[in-house]
């Protein structure tokens, strides 16, 4: 699982899977690049790009 720093305070935190896994499928129905959360320490709003969120992405087995 990969990291998404914030880029007001620096805080570093992971996505947990199933919210990479709704955020893709967001994504793809607003046809949007950029999946928008807030950041849990400080509340700035965060865009992370599609390509990150692709190898965010569980594998399936």
């Amino acid at each position: 699982m990969r990291g998404v720093r914030c880029q007001r305070c620096s805080h570093m935190f992971t996505l947990a899977r199933d919210l990479v896994v709704t955020a893709l499928e967001e994504i793809e129905t607003k046809g949007e690049e950029y999946y928008t959360l807030e950041c849990p320490r400080c509340r700035h709003a965060i865009k992370v790009p599609r390509r990150q969120l692709e190898r965010m992405r569980p594998r399936e087995s």
